[in-house]
């Protein structure tokens, strides 16, 4: 009797949390190829020519990546606001809302402003996060970073 409770238990727990949270592996959380904690070389390699300002690193497809202040070759942040960059899982800017959760799942945390909300999920080794801006119904900004 006591087997079968822990067992039910311990299965409501695991179907709980595959509820409750996204799973993402690291390697799912980045732009156009390039991922958080990459290098800058690699970056550039992929993206083309870049112009730099201080910590940012401005690409002509509409990437933004921001270096790490510790590491000047690492990227610690990748975002875009142009169409045409996507995630490993296919999502770009100027897609419905509804496609975030057809295709991550439910988010780790959502944040409802008046004019916008955001879905934030976590890596599964929670060293990074992807987020999404949506407006209007529509995505609008997709941000990678490392977490804080």
């Amino acid at each position: 009797m006591n087997r079968k409770i822990i067992t039910l238990v311990a299965g409501l727990t695991m179907a709980a949390s595959a509820v409750c949270c996204a799973m993402i592996s690291p390697e799912g959380i980045a732009i156009s190829g390039v991922a958080p904690g990459s290098s800058v070389a690699d970056a550039t390699a992929k993206l083309g020519n870049p112009q730099y300002a201080g910590d940012k690193i401005y690409f002509t497809n509409g990437i933004v990546i921001e270096r790490s202040d510790y590491n000047p070759n690492m990227v610690e942040e990748i975002e875009t606001t142009a169409a045409g960059n996507a995630t490993p899982g296919g999502l770009a800017v100027g897609m419905p809302e509804s496609s975030i959760t057809a295709t991550y799942g439910a988010p780790d945390k959502i944040d409802r402003d008046y004019n916008d909300t955001e879905y934030t999920y976590y890596s599964t080794d929670y060293f990074k996060k992807l987020e999404f801006k949506v407006v209007g119904g529509n995505i609008v900004k997709i941000q990678c970073k490392l977490r804080d």
